[in-house]
């Protein structure tokens, strides 16, 4: 299949060079000379208060995945429940203005299943206005690439590259566009082979010590399909529609190995999932040239519906590696739905005093988890009451806010006050299990901005937001995940409340630096109980009563030559968890340190290379900690066939030293643990742009998150 799969996308490619021939030659338009440009583009760019990473820019990112780009992110950091942290903030991920609707694992397998490539930007939102969802204290907006050029144009691509396994990208993207429609389209598709190695140890206090060996391997294959109209009905009003599709089948088998003082417990896995992922956004906007005013509507639908099951076969050995006892066999089948239907209208009008932003939305989100497990005995299975499960999750969210923005000769001011109301069920159908939440809330964001010249800029940010949890966060029942390692959710777990506050100051268009405070109180963290008896491990949730974080960032950037361009992100993190846990007092204080550095160079011959790099120390998580960790990536560019085809080679990870080292140690608690993936991957991508190249552009619509990113003075490098 994948074979079969990879010819067709190659035909099709060969077949799409020479209809773009065909087209450059029939094109009638007067094409711009081309220009050799010798210097670099920066990678990093500050507009306001966010921080844009130009994806599209770097050869690293080629034949990556969305996530493995993410993970780069100058300040993104992932806890040890694959959870995306920003400055040591909680993070809501939009993909093109919109949010995903995903956390955890499954925000994970999206991006995974999501090529690197095809990312144009990173938006970095570290304290955004409260004109978006409040949930979240931080947001990363992941674009896509797309064309902006008139006429009929795409583009074709093949990437291969392996790791300790193969991984391949093939797709095309078509647009045709002109003044008054724009539909395109596009399609990939993603094979990963990846593994998992993860090492632990658990000591307990009568000198008990538990060793745990896992490795996992998964192969994925993912088609991801798009397409879309926009459409300008006049000169102030435009409409369009995009549905989008991500159908992604994975396999895996694992091994894990579990050392006792006295035997050995082996266990294998193997298993099944498949994830279909349609998406529809729909929108409308119009307004007034006259009056300046802007009226937009937005509807979506979203759904996310995986299907998997597990087999588990155990068996324990004495020191003599003899067979004890019989084979353990272990099954899940379990079918997992989320559906979340969306609203929202948003309107902007000039007055004589101030410029009015005001808007309103409604989110339905229902989740249906309907997991069966069973343990075989004899020849029969049998069902497990203790893991079985059945749990329905509703939520309805609406929100309403209003603002005011004005600008005084060198000040800019922005005030905004959004209120959400939340009303929530919980349903276990298994163990007819109810509970129901219902609260109103005000969530208030403020900044002033001041340029002093062109080259001295400040601005000072207020936002409170809020964080909420689905139904892997609140289902109270047992997932299985080894012999001596369980998940649990809670039920009673507390939305976490998060304000900050956010100073910046640029200068001379190359030195950016952010000082801010945030405070969070019922923090969530990942908690971990364990029974002296069994030894049994038991991952849950908890809130922790305060955790304050205070972090500082300074972003140099400059060329160095008219060929050589250097970034530098340096950032340092205070954090502070002060909390009771099963009344035992928890404090922690830790101090973090990350560094990140891009580098690009012009070549000779028309080669562009890259050096890219990071570091980070210790970070705390609550009541995990982070070692250090830190990687260096490698790439080399080259624009080929008059530059309408690029070669990107890339090496990510170089020394393989991007392996994830945990700690938890509080209470009776004394655990270790160290994750090596696959991330020292290399990749060959081949990029072919056809069709018109004119650059004649039709009007620039700006996303709610882009509009926010320009809300103060652009500033870029």
């Amino acid at each position: 299949m994948k074979a079969n799969m990879t010819t067709l996308l190659s035909a099709t490619i060969l077949t799409l060079s020479g209809l773009a021939q065909a087209q450059e030659k029939k094109d009638t338009v007067k094409q711009l000379k081309e220009v050799n440009i010798t210097s670099t583009a920066p990678t990093i760019t500050m507009q306001g208060g966010t921080m844009v990473v130009n994806v599209a820019k770097t050869t690293t990112a080629a034949g990556s995945t969305a996530w493995e780009v993410l993970q780069k992110a100058p300040g993104v950091v992932v806890d040890n429940t694959d959870n995306l942290l920003l400055n040591g903030k909680s993070v809501t991920v939009y993909i093109d203005g919109r949010p995903s609707r995903l956390s955890g694992e499954d925000l994970k397998n999206l991006l995974n299943s999501t090529p690197g490539g095809n990312i144009d930007k990173l938006e970095l939102m570290s304290n955004p206005s409260t004109k978006y969802d409040a949930q979240g204290a931080a947001i990363i907006n992941i674009k896509m690439i797309k064309s902006k050029d008139l006429g009929t144009n795409g583009t074709a691509t093949i990437s291969g590259g392996f790791g300790r396994y193969a991984r391949t990208t093939e797709g095309f993207t078509l647009n045709s566009r002109s003044k008054a429609v724009n539909i395109y389209g596009g399609y990939d598709f993603l094979h990963t082979d990846q593994f998992t190695k993860t090492r632990s140890e658990r000591r307990f206090k009568d000198g008990y010590k538990l060793e745990d060996n896992d490795y996992n391997k998964e192969n994925r294959n993912t088609h991801n399909v798009r397409a879309g109209a926009d459409f300008d009905l006049s000169k102030s009003t435009s409409a369009g529609v995009l549905l989008k599709g991500a159908f992604s089948n994975r396999g895996r088998n694992g091994e894990n190995k579990t050392g006792l003082p006295d035997s050995t417990f082996l266990q294998y896995a193997g298993g099944d999932q498949s994830i279909v992922n349609p998406s529809v956004n729909v929108y409308f906007k119009t307004g007034s040239e006259k009056k300046k005013n802007e009226f937009t509507f937005n509807a979506d639908y979203f759904s996310y519906n995986k299907d998997w099951n597990d087999l588990f076969t155990g068996q324990y050995y004495n020191a003599s590696q003899q067979l004890i006892g019989g084979q353990t066999n272990i099954r899940n089948n379990a079918d997992s739905r989320i559906n979340v239907y969306s609203a929202s209208a948003d309107y902007v009008q000039p007055l004589k005093f101030a410029r009015l932003e005001a808007g309103i939305k409604t989110t339905f989100t229902e989740t249906d988890n309907d997991m069966t497990w069973e343990n075989k005995l004899g020849d029969n299975w049998q069902n497990d009451a203790g893991k079985t499960n059945h749990f329905i999750y509703k939520e309805n969210i609406n929100a309403a806010y209003i603002g005011l923005n004005k600008t005084i000769k060198k000040y800019t001011f922005n005030a905004v006050l959004r209120g959400e109301h939340t009303h929530a069920t919980g349903n276990s159908l298994t163990i007819d299990q109810h509970f129901s939440r219902d609260y109103f809330q005000l969530f208030p964001s403020a900044s002033i901005s001041y340029m002093k010249d062109a080259k001295n800029q400040f601005s000072l940010s207020y936002r409170r937001s809020i964080n909420r949890f689905g139904f892997e966060i609140v289902n109270p029942f047992i997932t299985y995940k080894n012999a001596y390692t369980y998940q649990k959710g809670n039920p009673d777990i507390k939305p976490v409340i998060n304000q900050s506050i956010e100073a910046t100051w640029a200068h001379n268009y190359s030195i950016f630096t952010t000082l801010a405070y945030s405070r969070s109180t019922d923090n969530l963290s990942v908690v971990f109980r364990q029974d002296p008896q069994t030894k049994i491990l038991v991952m849950s949730y908890d809130n922790q009563a305060a955790f304050n974080v205070v972090y500082a960032n300074l972003v140099i950037s400059k060329p160095l030559t008219k060929k050589i361009r250097t970034t530098w992100t340096l950032m340092g993190l205070y954090l502070n968890i002060n909390t009771n846990l099963d009344g035992v007092q928890y404090q922690k204080e830790n101090i973090t340190t990350i560094l990140n550095t891009q580098n690009v160079f012009t070549l000779p011959a028309g080669f562009t290379a890259e050096l890219n790099g990071s570091f980070q120390s210790p970070f705390a998580m609550g009541y995990a900690s982070l070692r250090s960790m830190g990687f260096v990536d490698l790439g080399l560019r080259k624009n080929i066939m008059k530059g309408n085809g690029s070669l990107k080679l890339a090496l990510n990870d170089v020394f393989n030293t991007k392996q994830y080292r945990f700690d938890v140690k509080y209470a009776a608690i004394d655990n270790s643990s160290r994750q090596e993936m696959d991330t020292r991957v290399v990749n060959l991508t081949f990029n072919y742009k056809f069709g018109n190249k004119n650059v004649k552009q039709t009007k620039t619509r700006k996303n709610t998150i882009e509009a926010e990113a320009g809300r103060t003075n652009t500033t870029t490098f």
